[in-house]
């Protein structure tokens, strides 16, 4: 068996979630579903790393499955985020916003009646979210095999920490006070609005994982593309404030976000760092 480090994390993070739809089986509508979409995910990782040596199509495959999987471990975890707290903890983390800060900082950024151009602005940076992390595994392809195949190791990694967190802890984030805020609007809202439409359930909050993995994608970009770095960290920047200004998030949620992108590149560099020294 030729699994690699992405192949071993995403059979155990799909293990984990067949395991918890067993223990909480009567909670849970289409258990079967999730059963059969979670245990086929690791059937087809087997598959395809049987075959990753003999076939190029199938190490190709190997290499890039998971940035499509992620979209669909994201939804399901939606799906699950209330059977263990049955009801969403919005409340416990707007007063907390309050606060900290006097009142939803994104009064603050947004003032009471908002700017067409900045709202379309913050939407075009919340957009960025959805590009930067196929642009940098491109880049990253072809210059280095092992160093693109390290990159989804650790974005996988991050991703499946936050989603196992969205299904204990629900959190839905200020999205009815965006639908109260934020009517008509022009490109960019209307496919962020697509997204969140069509590809999104309700949870998965905090910690904001846009935030946190935008974080740990401009890391690699810093350190390894280092032209467009100013454009990464620019990224991560108008990202952090638009999460909140946009109403997806709490500011705390942004918060939580840096620090679990900042505890996981600590981990990450010196787990690499005891790899090469052993």
């Amino acid at each position: 068996m030729n699994l690699n480090g992405t192949d071993r994390m995403t059979i155990i993070y799909n293990l984990v979630v067949v395991f918890f739809v067993l223990v909480f089986w009567k909670k849970i509508s289409l258990q079967a579903y999730h059963i059969t979409f979670n245990l086929s995910v690791i059937f087809i990782i087997l598959l395809l790393s049987l075959n990753r040596r003999n076939h190029a199509t199938f190490f190709i495959m190997s290499l890039w499955y998971p940035l499509v999987l992620y979209a669909f471990l994201h939804y399901q975890s939606g799906m699950l985020n209330t059977v263990v707290i049955p009801r969403f903890l919005d409340d416990f983390f707007l007063n907390l916003d309050v606060k900290i800060f006097g009142k939803f900082p994104a009064f603050y950024l947004r003032g009471e009646n908002g700017n067409l151009f900045l709202d379309e602005f913050f939407h075009f940076a919340y957009a960025n979210y959805y590009i930067v992390i196929p642009m940098t595994a491109f880049l990253l392809y072809p210059k280095d095999k092992k160093l693109f195949e390290r990159f989804v190791y650790e974005i996988s990694i991050l991703f499946y920490v936050c989603f196992l967190i969205y299904i204990f802890l629900p959190v839905e984030g200020p999205l009815k006070l965006r639908h109260d805020y934020f009517q008509g609007g022009g490109l960019f809202k209307a496919i962020v609005d697509y997204f969140y439409a069509k590809g999104d359930n309700a949870g998965g909050a905090f910690p904001s994982s846009h935030v946190a993995v935008t974080f740990l994608v401009a890391w690699w970009a810093h350190n390894h593309l280092g032209r467009l770095k100013i454009y990464y960290w620019s990224v991560l920047f108008f990202l952090s404030i638009a999460t909140v200004y946009c109403m997806f998030h709490y500011a705390v949620d942004i918060i939580a976000g840096w620090l679990v992108a900042v505890l996981f590149i600590y981990l990450f560099n010196r787990t690499a760092k005891k790899a090469l020294s052993a």
